[in-house]
């Protein structure tokens, strides 16, 4: 098995544990959303913010350490990392219960102090993960990580049915959150071929620090980026609001997560192939940034032709009306996948730095949600807000490509503005048809967009529509199938899964 087909059976093997971790979430939500009143929603919103906002061990990424260290396969190196890693947990847990007091004030009642102490449990059960399913995945040995995720993923949306209907209000997702953290934890040491243990060595306890603060810091801003606005809108607005807020980004979040860890996957080996080779990296990176606009323009299209819909049958009737607001945060979405291109091609130069500056940059938009609550307008004014952090985010990014790696702009900016103008012109179509809220017209109409989409990408780009057509051809030719035309006389398969899949 050559390199390159056991990198493709390991990002596609990623892939389908994404969309089924994706899938698993939104119907998690979506089982909640309609046994939970909008107001319990909203606080079960809430835990999740203050959870995702202490949570150290996970921000730190030293399962990545294991991975990227040449020391990644020492015991005595994975005993240190587990160390720190029950250090931050047990630090993240302190920091809950000595702040459960004031956090329990934003809430309209006091028994909401009780299930924000339990929250530490879960940060200090995280950090005692065994780290050797990472380790494992320096082979490309992606299986137990991959169940460590999805098994409990998969358990807590089964549960969420019975829980909910127990429970009927936010306490079913405090359980859950319990559950889960629990059965991760549990599956990492089942899997584990190496007995979990922990070493105190100072050495690579200032290493594991050195590794991690970095992106420590990064998650606290990705948390201020992507949560920040749902705290302003819990501190300024009801807890209704909140669960109405949450759904509307739920439906917008749960697509674009997908679509940037299966293209960062996917994308990030193939342009690192060619890091040192500018010319066919830039071909590689155009190619890549036509996909992702593509994919983004689609996106966007379906939540504006059909998201009212989705809302009221995913979510249930209460939520009628939110469409409109999951339609702004999609279109916030597409700048962000988009964005995620520039940061992938920059990673596989070896700029770890871009996502962190433009993620900084992406605080514009947290700056102007504030303004909103303070104000205390419409809430489609925050998805409003963060279309343009992202859109600044998004600018900072390909400016430092530019700056850093003199790749020009126009490579994201010419398949972006044919994006967005295909989207106006499907805004322009919804206006001039009048078209329902909850019509059946809008299905035919989505699908026609889409296809005129793709239509026009393929004529603007010729070379995207060659290069899918050989990437079609290179895995037909590796799974053995015959392959059509002029692409038949592939040779080899490493030649097939190699540079002219993508040149």
């Amino acid at each position: 098995m050559n390199a390159h087909f056991k990198i493709l059976k390991g990002t596609s093997f990623l892939s389908v544990a994404e969309v089924v971790t994706q899938g698993c979430s939104l119907a998690r939500n979506v089982i909640l959303a309609r046994f939970l009143t909008k107001s319990d929603f909203g606080v079960a919103a809430m835990l999740g913010m203050i959870l995702t906002l202490f949570e150290m061990s996970g921000k730190m990424a030293l399962g990545q350490q294991v991975i990227q260290s040449p020391h990644g396969d020492e015991p005595r190196f994975v005993s240190a990392v587990h160390f720190t890693q029950f250090a931050a947990g047990a630090v993240s847990a302190v920091l809950i219960l000595v702040l459960a007091w004031p956090l329990a004030q934003c809430f309209p009642g006091p028994q909401y102090f009780a299930s924000i102490m339990m929250l530490a449990l879960i940060p200090f059960i995280t950090g005692l993960n065994n780290l050797d399913v990472y380790r494992r995945t320096r082979r490309l040995g992606f299986g137990p990580l991959v169940l460590t995720d999805t098994v409990p993923q998969v358990a807590t949306t089964l549960a969420a049915w019975p829980l909910a209907a127990w429970f009927r209000d936010y306490r079913a997702v405090l359980w859950l959150l319990l559950g889960k953290a629990f059965l991760n934890a549990a599956m990492t040491h089942l899997l584990a071929q190496r007995r979990y243990s922990l070493r105190l060595d100072g050495y690579w306890l200032r290493e594991s620090l050195k590794f991690g603060w970095p992106l420590l810091l990064s998650g606290f801003i990705q948390f201020g980026n992507f949560q920040g606005d749902s705290m302003v809108v819990a501190a300024s607005y009801t807890m209704s609001q909140l669960g109405e807020y949450s759904v509307a980004l739920t439906m917008a979040v749960a697509l674009s997560v997908a679509i940037l860890r299966i293209s960062a996957a996917v994308g990030l080996p193939l342009l690192a192939e060619v890091q040192h080779d500018v010319p066919r990296f830039v071909s590689r990176y155009s190619r890549y940034a036509q996909i992702m606009a593509l994919v983004g323009c689609c996106a966007m299209l379906g939540v504006l032709f059909c998201g009212e819909q989705f809302v009221v049958v995913l979510f249930g009737a209460k939520y009628a009306g939110v469409g409109a607001l999951a339609c702004w945060l999609t279109a916030a979405q597409g700048l962000r996948i988009l964005r995620g291109a520039a940061v992938v091609a920059a990673m596989a130069k070896g700029d770890t730095v871009n996502n962190l500056v433009s993620s900084s940059w992406r605080l514009s938009g947290l700056l102007l949600a504030v303004l909103v609550g303070v104000s205390k307008a419409s809430l489609a004014w925050f998805a409003v807000a963060a279309f343009v952090g992202e859109a600044v985010a998004l600018w900072a990014a390909l400016a430092r490509l530019a700056s850093e790696h003199s790749l020009p702009s126009r490579i994201m900016l010419a398949p972006a503005l044919l994006g967005l103008v295909l989207v106006l012109f499907g805004e322009l179509i919804k206006w001039c048809v009048p078209i329902g809220h909850l019509s059946y017209l809008s299905w035919l109409l989505l699908p026609a967009t889409m296809v005129l989409s793709v239509g026009v990408f393929a004529a603007c780009f010729p070379e995207l529509r060659s290069a899918t057509i050989v990437f079609i051809a290179g895995l037909r030719a590796k799974a053995g199938s015959p392959v059509p035309g002029k692409y038949r006389a592939v040779p080899a398969p490493v030649k097939a899964m190699s540079s002219d899949t993508w040149e």
